[in-house]
């Protein structure tokens, strides 16, 4: 009995190593190629997890020869799962304000909460009266929602005059008759040129680019993303959100289903986003800040191919696990900021307001 338990935990040991070693080559393959390496994404942090318990295991059962096996796959993959843990613990966060330096903010707003999905009256104007406390020289706004003269909120002019910004610059995804749904861009500093691409090919999705007149002599673009979510219903979150085992009769597996073929289309549709968006910024002259919501986790091909060349503000000066979805899935970092090796980065924040079903990052720059 003992040696079948043993031999039944090496088969497991070997099954996850071999998994976690795939995980290398997510950067390189895109899902729209191999779909299969789009959902191992997703579990690449558990795979690390398995490997790191099963090395410990080894160890204290002094099997020191079995844990070789997982040690070969968490060095191998160390680039593809470190990236969920930021180890700045010590690390100094400077939003000093002065005239070299400028502070930027991006968030997913969820549409300032149009549909009332947080159930209370104000959320909308305390929203508002955050951005005017945090004052940012750049907002950068995700899901956002802006209504026409005769209907809807005005909410590009609300957060213009309250909260000081001369410039705006809006990316529109859709518009009709009640206003306009897309992302935005409010400025202290001139806008240069804006410039929306397009990133789908369906045409449905923009990439917003905002050229910035930097302390008056340079030039900063500004990439506010929004790739295509995976739009689960409530029921279909609160499935995922599950901390219990679910009861598998016939409305679990299908709606399990749903979520398995949501995940599947969107993470292929962001792979092309994302060859699309990346081939964008590769081309762009100038010093480059890429912000926003990203819809995919760290260990995806979408977050390798939009970091590519770029910094990672969290990996830089950010702690723990940095979970940006305040939604049902807890623990997920989906909300990014990227900046050229131009900029020097003094200060970076994951600011826990529950306003939207995501958390806000901020950052301070300098040129370099």
């Amino acid at each position: 009995m003992r040696n079948f338990v043993k031999y039944a935990l090496l088969f497991l040991n070997f099954l996850s190593a071999l998994l976690l070693l795939l995980g290398r080559f997510i950067p390189s393959i895109n899902p729209f190629e191999q779909s299969f390496i789009g959902i191992l994404a997703y579990i690449i942090p558990v795979l690390a997890v398995i490997n790191i318990a099963f090395l410990i295991f080894w160890l204290i059962a002094r099997k020191y020869y079995f844990g070789i096996v997982s040690l070969i796959a968490i060095a191998f993959t160390w680039n593809i799962w470190s990236v969920y843990v930021g180890g700045n613990i010590l690390s100094k966060q400077d939003f000093t304000k002065d005239s070299t330096r400028f502070s930027l903010m991006t968030y997913n707003v969820r549409l300032l909460d149009l549909y009332n999905w947080s159930g209370k009256k104000n959320t909308r104007s305390e929203i508002i009266d955050f951005f005017k406390t945090q004052n940012s020289d750049v907002l950068c706004l995700q899901e956002f929602y802006t209504g026409n003269d005769s209907m809807g909120f005005d909410n590009i002019n609300a957060i213009k005059y309250a909260c000081d910004y001369p410039y705006v610059s809006m990316c529109d995804v859709n518009v009709n008759k009640r206003g306009r749904w897309g992302s935005v861009l409010f400025s202290k500093m001139p806008i240069i040129q804006s410039i929306n691409h397009d990133i789908d090919v369906k045409g449905s999705n923009q990439l917003q680019q905002v050229d910035l007149l930097v302390n008056n002599d340079d030039t900063v673009s500004i990439f506010n993303i929004h790739l295509k979510s995976n739009r689960f219903s409530s029921k279909e979150s609160e499935l995922v959100g599950k901390t219990e085992i679910p009861t598998l009769d016939d409305t679990t597996i299908s709606r399990t289903k749903k979520i398995y073929d949501k995940v599947l289309n969107n993470t292929i549709s962001r792979g092309l986003e994302a060859e699309l968006v990346s081939n964008v910024i590769q081309h762009n002259l100038h010093k480059t800040i890429v912000c926003g919501d990203l819809n995919d986790i760290a260990s995806s091909y979408v977050y390798f191919k939009m970091r590519t060349n770029l910094n990672d503000a969290f990996l830089e000066k950010g702690k723990g696990l940095g979970a940006t979805y305040a939604g049902a899935i807890p623990l997920l970092r989906i909300d990014y900021l990227f900046f050229s090796k131009a900029l020097k980065l003094h200060g970076f924040s994951t600011m826990h307001v529950n306003y939207s079903d995501h958390y806000p990052l901020k950052a301070s720059f300098s040129l370099n």
